[in-house]
C-alpha cells in the first residue's frame, strides 16, 4: 500500500532521500528483463501463426460467417419481436370436404405448405406453424382426469396451425385465404391473439 509523502515516518523519509537517483536507464534494460522473465517461464511470447495460409483461411471464414449472420439479421421478417402488428392464429381443420393427397403426392403437398410459409416468413407475415399428429385429442378435465375426446361426427379434426402478423383482421383473412389448405377443401379458423 502506498502512502502520500506527508504520511511517511521520519525514518522512511530519510531512507527515501538517501536513495541514488538516476535519470538514465541502461538502453538494453527492457530487452534484458524480457529475456530473463522468458527464460524462467514467467513470460510467454505471443504465438505466431506458423502457416500464413491457414491464418488467411481462418480470417476469411470468420468474415464470411459474419456476413451470413448480418444478412440473416437484416433479412425481411427478422426482428419480429419489434413488430407491433397484431398476431393471429390460423387453425387448420380437415373435414369431410378436405381432399387428402395420394400417398405418392404427399411430399409435393407438404412442399406447397412449406413454400407458402417460407414466403410468409420472408415478407414478415408468418411467424411459425406446425402440422399436428393424427392422434386422438387428449383432454384434462377440471377434476384432473385425463381422457380422449371422440372425433366429431363429421370427422373434422384440427390438423395444424400457423401464427401470423397482419395489420388487421381483413389482412389476416387475406393471408389465410392464400394458404394451400383452402385450395384442398380445408377449413381455416382465424383468431386474433389477445395482447396480454
Amino acid at each position: 500500500m502506498t502512502r502520500p509523502d506527508d504520511e511517511l515516518t521520519p525514518l522512511e523519509r530519510d531512507a527515501l532521500t538517501r536513495l541514488p537517483r538516476s535519470a538514465d536507464l541502461p538502453p538494453d534494460l527492457e530487452q534484458a528483463t524480457v529475456a530473463a522473465l522468458a527464460a524462467r517461464g514467467l513470460l510467454r511470447r505471443p504465438r505466431r501463426w506458423r502457416n500464413p495460409a491457414l491464418a488467411i483461411a481462418a480470417s476469411l471464414l470468420l468474415f464470411v460467417g459474419g456476413l451470413a449472420v448480418g444478412r440473416f439479421a437484416a433479412a425481411p421478417g427478422a426482428g419480429m419481436a419489434d413488430d407491433s402488428r397484431p398476431r393471429f392464429a390460423l387453425f387448420l381443420y380437415e373435414g369431410p370436404d378436405y381432399r387428402q393427397p395420394a400417398p405418392d403426392a404427399m411430399e409435393q403437398r407438404v412442399q406447397e405448405y412449406v413454400a407458402w410459409a417460407s414466403a410468409g416468413r420472408e415478407d414478415g407475415s408468418v411467424e411459425g406453424g406446425e402440422k399436428l399428429k393424427e392422434d386422438d385429442d387428449v383432454v384434462i378435465a377440471p377434476d384432473g382426469s385425463v381422457g380422449s375426446v371422440p372425433a366429431p361426427a363429421d370427422g373434422s379434426r384440427l390438423a395444424g396451425y400457423f401464427l401470423i402478423r397482419a395489420t388487421d383482421e381483413r389482412s389476416a383473412l387475406a393471408i389465410a385465404l392464400s394458404c394451400p389448405h383452402v385450395r384442398y377443401g380445408g377449413r381455416i379458423v382465424v383468431r386474433e391473439v389477445d395482447r396480454t
